[in-house]
């Protein structure tokens, strides 16, 4: 239930506060007083989009209290939010145009403020009139009356796996597979690749052992002669220790005499190094054109590829390989795709076919309710026919499309109202609907705005009374121009205008027994009130 609302810096209104009861309010007013601002306000706060145009420079809030039970909990708590059975939503848009939404003073994104809100109050605006004409429009009435949120709620899953199934198959398609000459030299080139088993940098490790083996003998006359001046022929180490006597004899030369040792070391270690060079190199069976024919065959299939190295070669044969199975397995993935489909078509039929007989089955029920209300709203020979019919491809809702049939005039046959029902007629049907609806729903709080459109006397006091009957169950507040409907209400709010130095304002007020009697006759005679408007007024707030 909405038990407060406050309003500041909004349109015309700087600061107002609007508290309710929990039955029938009715808010009236001159055209232009401000009570499509209200409403605005309301929706706004709900979560829809707000006219940045009624803003000012000023930082504007909206924001109201809401009486709820503990069934929403769960709610509450998939959105991570703490429960508090009077719970506060406030929206704030600063000078800037940022909007901040909080739901218990806990900052919450605009999807979440709507999804909460919606769930315990909704506002049926004039133009939803016009929209009961829409097919789609008639079959959420159908699935509310039926329950079937749970089982969309399952068919959405489904369709959603089918729809992207139908589109991966349509990305797969437009895959381009070799063709079968390309395929042969394809598997050619990757099997004589794999064959070659080249390993990364082996055409760079043959390139320098070749190099060395081409030049082999010159490293073994290399290595002879340097390991034979080093120890034999030139005596360097003999030399060398003879020096290390000379300076052994005096101490001056410890120094000079360490570094002699050193260089026998060194000289030494470099003697067994050639020699260990000479035998590995003299006594190696490598073959020569062994490494070069490997090393031709690696270059070749490089260049054939335009390859600069073996390190390339692992990720031009994966590339290859995957375009050959893609050739190999196209057809068999292909078909895998289709089953899956298949399989997929098959369950959302099933879940499709579920929701058919759901909707099958509360429309004849249905259609005497609505034919029974009519007749209470003074439409005696009202028909009213739901048609359910087969599309041909699946839609969010299933294969159904509904199609109300109606017909107010005795013998004449019902037919689509989209094509043959007035604006009065449209507007009885509409709080028909509403009536059944929200016995059925768990939002406690309904908000009309004008639902009465193209209807006045006798038939309008018939749309009061029905109005009462559902506000013993909701909190219903309506906006209206009606006196037959202000009449029926347990409060009236009027909407009005005031001006202080040139600058417009809208206010309201709750009006008492004398203010609510004036109302109703201003209602009913216009801006000159009479004494005869006075006596209606009276007549009919004490039906």
């Amino acid at each position: 239930m909405l038990s407060n609302l406050n309003i500041k810096n909004y349109a015309l209104i700087d600061n107002l506060s609007i508290n309710f009861s929990d039955s029938f309010t009715v808010i009236s007013g001159d055209t232009g007083s401000g009570k499509s601002i209200i409403l605005d306000a309301i929706s706004f706060l709900l979560g829809s989009r707000i006219d940045k145009k009624k803003l000012n420079e000023k930082k504007c809030v909206i924001e109201a209290s809401f009486s709820i039970n503990d069934e929403l909990k769960p709610l509450f708590a998939n959105n991570d939010l703490d429960f508090d059975n009077n719970t506060i939503i406030r929206r704030e848009i600063n000078s800037s145009g940022k909007i901040r939404n909080f739901i218990n003073d806990t900052p919450v994104t605009a999807n979440i403020l709507s999804t909460i809100s919606s769930a315990f109050i909704e506002i049926h605006a004039q133009h939803h009139n016009l929209l009961i004409k829409n097919r789609k429009e008639q079959l959420s009435v159908i699935d509310k009356l039926a329950n079937n949120n749970i089982q969309i709620n399952e068919y959405n899953n489904v369709l959603n796996q089918y729809n992207s199934l139908k589109k991966e198959l349509q990305n797969f398609n437009k895959k381009e597979k070799l063709s079968d000459d390309d395929y042969q030299l394809f598997k050619f080139h990757f099997q004589e690749i794999n064959q070659a088993n080249i390993k990364d940098n082996e055409d760079v490790e043959l390139e320098y052992e070749i190099n060395l083996y081409e030049n082999v003998n010159h490293i073994l006359e290399i290595t002879k002669t340097s390991n034979f001046l080093i120890s034999e022929e030139n005596h360097i180490l003999d030399y060398l220790n003879r020096i290390k006597q000379l300076f052994s004899k005096y101490e001056q030369f410890n120094e000079l005499n360490l570094r002699i040792d050193s260089s026998i070391i060194d000289l030494n270690d470099i003697s067994d190094e050639l020699s260990n060079i000479y035998d590995k190199f003299s006594s190696s069976d490598i073959n020569l054109n062994e490494k070069l024919d490997r090393f031709n065959l690696i270059n070749k299939i490089l260049n054939k590829h335009s390859l600069n190295s073996s390190n390339e070669l692992p990720s031009f044969s994966a590339n290859l390989k995957s375009e050959i199975e893609l050739y190999e397995n196209f057809e068999i993935e292909k078909k895998q795709i289709h089953k899956k489909i298949s399989e997929l078509k098959e369950k959302l039929l099933k879940k499709a076919g579920s929701l058919t007989k759901s909707r099958n089955k509360i429309i004849p029920d249905f259609e005497k309710e609505v034919i029974r209300i009519l007749k209470t709203l003074g439409m005696p020979h009202a028909l009213f026919k739901v048609e359910l019919n087969t599309l041909k491809d699946f839609s969010l809702n299933g294969i159904d499309e509904v199609i109300f049939k109606f017909s107010s005039n005795p013998g004449v046959v019902a037919q689509d109202i989209s094509k043959i029902a007035s604006g009065g007629e449209i507007s009885r049907l509409v709080l028909a609907l509403k009536y059944i609806t929200t016995a059925k729903s768990e939002i406690k709080t309904i908000i009309f705005d004008e639902i009465d459109t193209g209807v006045s006397g006798k038939i309008a006091s018939y749309m009061g009374d029905l109005m009462r009957t559902i506000s013993s169950k909701n909190q219903l507040i309506s906006v209206t121009h009606l006196p037959q409907i202000a009449s029926k209400s347990n409060d009236h709010i009027k909407v009005f205008k005031t001006v202080n130095n040139n600058i417009t304002r809208t206010d309201i007020k709750v009006l008492e027994n004398e203010e609510r009697v004036l109302e109703i006759a201003r209602l009913l005679s216009g801006k000159q009130i009479s004494d005869a408007a006075i006596t209606n007024a009276k007549e009919l707030l004490n039906q």
